[in-house]
């Protein structure tokens, strides 16, 4: 069955359905979840920015950056309160803001998301409900489903790529030599990168003001592809202890890939 605690919360912009097998779909991208301490708040008030630091976090948002585009196929679990549930996932994504995906269920299709750039679509393949569309080059996902992320950041997720998210000034802590800290001005979010010894990273995450954590991604298995190190799983986690867990089993970096794909009938 598909989640009952996944559902869209109504707004005037898109008539959202509240079928759960249409909410799975986009809901599986969920990420809010806890953080540390309020020393960092300190850090972010009034502080210099650090050249080593943004030096650093500019490489860690370029990471990948040469993968403009990606095909594959992989799983998708979902574990909250003992539930643990499976889906076989087939992708298409061009950066920044272009993706189809199809999440299937015993091998028979279940939801697709499409998006060309200027609209986004959701249709159901079991009859759950009406194809809807809004337009929308880089939908902020908040307003629809309640959570803090836009269509390109589970782009670059696709792309086995960290979001980018703006800043202006950068940090490390000294006992934290592997872990950057970033802020942008007039923006209470402070963004946390933490890299392994290689400097491949290996955690994102963004505090709010209340220095709990907003996003949280984890990205583990490296494996090479392509002259690539792409991450052969990637972990989201929420502060309901909701985890979900995206396996790129088969992914194809830099694949041509039709504009049309995008586009789904009947849009």
């Amino acid at each position: 069955m598909i989640p009952a605690y996944l559902s869209f919360r109504q707004v005037k912009d898109l008539d959202l359905w509240r079928s759960s097998v249409g909410v799975v779909t986009i809901l599986l991208f969920t990420v809010i979840f806890t953080g540390p301490g309020c020393v960092l708040l300190g850090l972010q008030s009034g502080k210099q920015t650090d050249t080593h630091a943004e030096d650093i976090i500019n490489r860690i948002q370029a990471f990948n950056a040469q993968i403009s585009t990606s095909k594959g196929t992989g799983e998708l679990t979902l574990i909250h309160g003992g539930r643990k549930e499976k889906y076989k996932i087939i992708w298409a994504a061009q950066s920044p803001n272009r993706l189809r995906m199809t999440l299937l269920m015993s091998g028979h299709p279940v939801e697709t998301i499409a998006s060309t750039g200027q609209w986004v679509t959701f249709a159901s393949h079991t009859g759950a409900h009406e194809p809807h569309s809004a337009a929308s080059k880089d939908p902020d996902l908040d307003p629809y489903i309640n959570i803090p992320l836009r269509l390109s950041e589970l782009v670059s997720l696709l792309l086995g790529k960290v979001p980018k998210r703006p800043f202006d000034r950068a940090w490390i802590l000294p006992e934290k030599p592997n872990t950057v800290f970033a802020s942008q001005s007039f923006s209470s979010e402070i963004q946390e990168c933490l890299m392994n010894e290689t400097g491949i990273p290996t955690r994102y995450r963004v505090l709010d003001k209340k220095m709990n954590l907003i996003l949280g991604i984890w990205y583990s298995q490296f494996f090479k592809r392509d002259n690539f190190i792409l991450p052969g799983v990637i972990t989201i986690k929420d502060g309901d202890q909701r985890i979900m867990k995206i396996a790129l089993n088969d992914i194809m970096p830099n694949i041509h890939i039709k504009e049309s794909v995008f586009r789904l009938t009947g849009s």
